[in-house]
């Protein structure tokens, strides 16, 4: 927001509140109507373009000293869902390895756990042929 001030550009209330928005927990009191509000009136791509525009300047313009805090914020941030990781990652390009990873660990996780299941099954079905 302090950027979008800087560079004199405009950030109406639901804009500011979407910054906020995830779906994991509550943010704010009404972020419910707000997140309507902003998918009734307002173009996703261009509000993500314009934080993610945003995001990159503000970085840019600030100190090399401040670059911990910025790596300690992104690095806080990813391990929650919120809405501004789809600007970051647009901005920065940060997380989404660290995503795919996770999806890959998931999607194995969810294999192995099949397969044992269905192992199981077999075990138990033999078992009982036997008995």
């Amino acid at each position: 927001m302090e950027q979008a001030q800087v560079e004199d550009v405009q950030l109406s209330d639901v804009e500011k509140k979407m910054l906020y928005f995830t779906e994991a927990h509550p943010t704010l009191p009404d972020m419910h109507s707000v997140n309507e509000e902003f998918e009734r009136n307002y173009d996703d791509a261009e509000y993500e373009a314009k934080i993610a525009r945003l995001l990159k300047h503000a970085r840019a313009h600030d100190s090399s000293s401040r670059e911990t805090v910025w790596q300690d914020a992104l690095d806080a941030l990813k391990h929650e869902d919120h809405y501004i990781l789809v600007m970051v990652h647009q901005a920065f390009g940060y997380g989404s390895a660290t995503r795919s990873k996770s999806r890959l660990r998931d999607f194995l996780m969810y294999i192995v756990l099949g397969i044992g299941l269905v192992l199981l099954a077999c075990l138990v079905s033999f078992w009982r042929a036997d008995h």
